[in-house]
């Protein structure tokens, strides 16, 4: 490491003049130590090339006894930065920068803002809920399905509680990719364990995908209880928090089972199981959700209807009064006069009840003064095809109408007479 000036970096972010922090590289300003491992050290630096962004420096262990394990602390830290260069998803931390200084190696990788989940339950002294518990391992079945489909596949073989971070922006976060590596079908694997948390076939060096899968189960069972698993041991969270339902007992028992055909063959058959009790309680809740969504729906379309009739009638009405109002002098007039003469608004007619039956008129003849009138009162009364009539009941009363006939005709008698000479 190279060093500034005492008092340089002090002043510049307000600390005493005498304090000072190493920088690497000219870029990386080392603030603090944050923990240390078997595998090196790990500081919180501030970025001074983009803004102080903060990161995580790790430095390499290097004060190894054997040579061997000199090398192989190397090949880990190599295979650490390439593979995370690779890796691009929002729950796997990122890596900035990888270099060597006097000696030493180091990685530059992303600082996650937060604790990870060992010191979070110790903090609060009691295990976290199922709920929150199958949560966080959903997002983690996501994260090993994501590494599991690399090619070839990558196996993070140290899931363990103090190797999940949560992040206050991006929730769950794996850190320490130092141990994963790519899988290898000819099973020549490092001997790396964690101590409850490892599968039994990791202990000789034959990790796989699904050896991920049992330190997930592990890990909830630590989760879900409070208390470190047992070794080598099938996990069985129930047994010691009674208040866990069956279902996730029996995932986490079959996550870590001490035989890996038994177990889940991939993260995501692990994922549907978590599902499916979030499915259900969606699949029971779904028709109450729709009929609440219809008799709105049904709600706003009457109200919609209400409004669109109410709205147009006052238009409408609106409309005629403006109409009738500036039609024009004319019109005003025209409408004036049909008012007083009461057409406009004609007076209502009042409805009377008829007799069932109705009384026949009394039959007045008409005093006949011609028979002219007599026909015309005669074709009005009776029907149209009746074109003539006895002329005995034309006989006028007295013999001067007769004479005075408009019409021409002759005397009755004069007609008989006639009539009777051409009888026998």
């Amino acid at each position: 490491m190279d060093f500034r000036p005492p008092g340089t970096v002090g002043q510049q972010y307000g600390g005493r003049p005498d304090r000072f922090h190493p920088v690497l590289q000219g870029r990386w300003e080392i603030l603090e130590q944050l923990g240390q491992g078997g595998m090196g050290t790990v500081y919180k630096a501030r970025d001074l090339n983009l803004a102080n962004r903060l990161c995580v420096v790790k430095k390499l262990r290097v004060d190894f006894f054997r040579q061997e394990e000199r090398e192989q602390a190397l090949e880990f830290f190599d295979r650490e930065a390439s593979m995370l260069s690779t890796l691009k998803h929002p729950n796997i931390v990122r890596i900035y920068d990888r270099f060597r200084e006097n000696e030493n190696y180091y990685l530059v990788m992303e600082y996650v803002e937060g604790e990870n989940l060992e010191q979070m339950l110790v903090g609060r002294g009691e295990p976290f809920s199922e709920a929150q518990v199958t949560e966080w391992a959903i997002t983690i079945c996501e994260v090993l399905h994501y590494l599991h489909s690399r090619r070839p596949p990558v196996i993070y073989r140290d899931l363990k509680p103090s190797n999940i971070m949560l992040d206050a922006v991006d929730g769950i976060k794996l850190v320490d990719f130092g141990i994963a590596r790519p899988y290898r079908e000819d099973g020549e694997n490092t001997h790396v364990v964690s101590g409850g948390y490892s599968p039994p076939e990791q202990y000789w060096g034959g990790a796989d995908t699904r050896s991920d899968i049992y330190a997930l189960g592990a890990t909830m069972h630590f989760l879900l209880t409070g208390t470190e698993p047992t070794a080598l041991k099938t996990s069985s969270p129930r047994k010691v928090n009674s208040k866990l339902s069956a279902k996730i007992d029996s995932i986490v028992q079959k996550a870590t089972s001490q035989y890996v055909e038994l177990r889940y063959q991939y993260a995501c058959a692990m994922r549907e199981d978590l599902e499916a009790p979030i499915r259900q309680v969606s699949r029971r809740l779904s028709p109450n959700f729709l009929s609440a969504i219809w008799i709105f729906s049904l709600g706003a379309l009457v109200i919609t209807c209400l409004t669109f009739f109410n709205t147009a009638g006052r238009h409408l009405f609106s409309s005629f009064k403006f109409g009738a109002a500036s039609s024009g002098r004319g019109e005003t007039e025209s409408i004036g006069s049909l008012s007083q003469s009461k057409v406009v608004k004609p007076a209502p007619q009042t409805v009377t009840e008829q007799p069932s039956e109705k009384p026949k008129p009394e039959k007045t003849e008409p005093k006949i003064a011609s028979v002219e009138s007599l026909m015309q009162i005669k074709a009005q009364n009776e029907e149209p095809k009746i074109r003539s009539y006895p002329l005995d009941l034309a006989v006028p009363e007295t013999r001067e109408e007769l004479l005075t006939d408009p019409e021409g005709l002759k005397p009755v008698d004069e007609g008989m007479d006639k009539a009777s000479e051409g009888m026998p």
